[in-house]
């Protein structure tokens, strides 16, 4: 009988122990030499200096600083403050003991040491490479690619910026970190600064890329059945590329004229690839406080465009959007300042006329 109560006693015990809650968290903590007595900030590292103060300290009289999160602490990069110097750290969100050790004055070359993060290490030894010349531009680039998302981000934004040349590279880590941490707020945040980068950039070459004679660029949207449609599936015909809204005027009473000469002259190799502005841009964005109010804002503005197709019988199958109304990247390509804006494009691909309007039917004449 003895037995049996000792048996269901640990049974108990063994039960409660795992009922128990396990300890969870972190503790971002070091010695920086020179640092006694200072102010000690840790940092949430946002896009285009966002920051903000997550925890403050005090060293002590040797440079010890402790920061200690028990419910752990969200991927992204962060920043210990000391003074005017600060070490940055990029955390995955599942360390529990993070060390700093270094010397105040070399922070500022990034010369300190970090245990308990590999991303911190990894972030750290691309740096380093580069700063030393073992790594030149193209290296960098490349590592920059091929490093976790968060590393890519610290690298992307520390030593490239946010400037109109790197867009594409600022797009490509965005792509990376939205699908390994999509729940993260620092993932929506860069997707937005890395699509503005690339509207920027796309403005300023569309200057030189979009004239008579040059090469059509591609567009590649999806339409509204969510199938994408490319503009150069189209080589061979005569095109009119043609940029318009629902919600623009202009548009809607320019449509007919286009509607008479696309059934004119349609089965002689004439088309039309049609890029609407409907959509949100990130002004109209900010007066919706949820994601489902955005989601219903935007399915209205795309019905907006369906039913505008239908009222004015654009019976042509390629009709595309990104849904960003202003900031669509198509426009921004083709240096879209205003609508209705189009382009005729000939049979090889090149830009045949820019704005085409009363004399629209004679230059498809002219080029079929």
């Amino acid at each position: 009988m003895n037995y049996i109560k000792s048996i269901m006693l640990l049974v108990v015990v063994v039960a409660l122990a795992s009922c128990k809650p396990q300890l969870t968290g972190t503790t971002i903590s070091g010695t920086i030499e020179n640092a006694a007595d200072l102010s000690a900030f840790f940092d949430r590292m946002g896009v285009d200096n966002a920051n903000e103060v997550v925890a403050n300290s005090t060293t002590d009289g040797s440079g010890n600083f402790s920061f200690n999160f028990p419910e752990g602490i969200e991927a992204g990069l962060y920043r210990v403050r000391l003074g005017v110097r600060n070490a940055e750290i990029v955390l995955d969100g599942s360390e529990t003991d993070v060390k700093v050790t270094g010397v105040l004055e070399n922070l500022k070359n990034l010369d300190y040491k970090v245990e308990g993060s590999q991303l911190t290490s990894d972030y750290l030894s691309i740096v380093g490479q580069y700063l030393d010349k073992s790594l030149d531009m193209n290296g960098l680039t490349a590592a920059t690619k091929e490093a976790n998302p968060l590393v890519g981000y610290a690298l992307g934004s520390k030593l490239f910026k946010y400037r109109p040349e790197f867009a594409s590279l600022h797009m490509g880590i965005s792509k990376k970190m939205n699908a390994e941490y999509p729940e993260l707020p620092l993932s929506a945040a860069y997707k937005g600064a890395a699509t503005d980068l690339q509207t920027k950039y796309l403005k300023s070459q569309a200057s030189g890329n979009v004239r008579i004679g040059a090469p059509a660029p591609d567009i590649d949207l999806p339409g509204l059945d969510g199938k994408n449609r490319k503009l150069s599936d189209l080589k061979g015909n005569v095109v009119l590329l043609d940029f318009w809204a629902s919600w623009c005027g202009p548009c809607r009473k320019a449509n007919p004229h286009v509607v008479e000469v696309y059934q004119k002259y349609k089965k002689q190799g004439f088309d039309v690839f049609s890029v609407s502005l409907d959509g949100l841009d990130s002004r109209t964005l900010k007066r919706y406080d949820t994601p489902e109010k955005v989601a219903q804002a935007r399915k209205k503005s795309e019905e907006r465009w369906a039913q505008a197709i239908k009222q004015d019988k654009l019976t042509w199958d390629n009709h595309v959007s990104d849904l960003k109304k202003w900031e669509s990247q198509a426009a921004a390509m083709y240096g879209v300042r205003s609508i209705p804006k189009t382009f005729l494009i000939d049979k090889e691909g090149n830009i045949a006329a820019i704005n085409p309007k009363r004399d629209l039917e004679d230059q498809v004449k002219k080029y079929l």
